[in-house]
């Protein structure tokens, strides 16, 4: 998938592929299905300011919701932070693609799943490697039994709570990470996760 923003101001649509998917196979030297069957690829400077440039479409107000930036700077401690994160952004897509009759909400959970398992094996993990921190279990459990519009509600809060978490997460080990893999992944991390927030913001 490929985010964009449309011609219209205030939306932002979605399109195959995503330039994070693309990112992450470049990262670790493998071509990207559908993107480079043509020869012409992509190299790692093009995927990284494609995501980049996709920074000014995020509102100021979604970036002042952002949680503190943890003191992160322990290559292990933040794979399982980070880990943990995208493991409660799946596993509650994976209830909104069960449970949602919005198809904007269905199309985001289908992008952030495919999202998550980018960012899992550009961690060298699988999605259900860590598991859930107690409080996002609890999140996960009261959706489960939701439906309507109460539970597209809660599910969208519960996405901007943890894009807020990964976002402040991502951008403190890019900056003072202690290897050099981890802070790659966090630097790509950062505008594909300020774009999500930006989607977010308008469903």
């Amino acid at each position: 998938m490929h985010l964009c923003g449309s011609g219209e101001t205030g939306s932002v649509s979605v399109t195959q592929p995503t330039a994070w998917s693309v990112s992450m196979s470049l990262l670790h030297n493998q071509p990207h299905p559908g993107t480079l069957a043509d020869g012409t690829g992509l190299d790692r400077r093009t995927a990284l300011m494609a995501l980049v440039g996709a920074v000014s479409l995020v509102p100021s107000a979604v970036l002042a919701q952002g949680a503190s930036a943890p003191a992160v700077s322990d290559p292990s401690q933040f794979r399982t932070m980070a880990l943990m994160g995208g493991e409660f952004a799946l596993q509650t897509s994976q209830v909104a693609l069960e449970r949602s009759r919005n198809a904007r909400v269905r199309e985001f959970a289908q992008l952030e799943i495919n999202e998550q398992i980018a960012y899992a094996a550009a961690l060298g993990a699988r999605p259900g490697s860590v598991a859930l921190r107690p409080d996002h279990a609890q999140m996960l459990q009261q959706l489960q039994a939701m439906s309507g519009s109460s539970f597209d509600r809660m599910y969208v809060r519960g996405q901007i709570m943890g894009h807020n978490e990964l976002l402040a997460l991502n951008s403190a080990y890019s900056q003072a990470g202690f290897e050099n893999q981890g802070r790659s992944v966090a630097t790509l991390a950062v505008p594909s996760i300020q774009t999500h927030l930006t989607i977010l913001s308008r469903l």
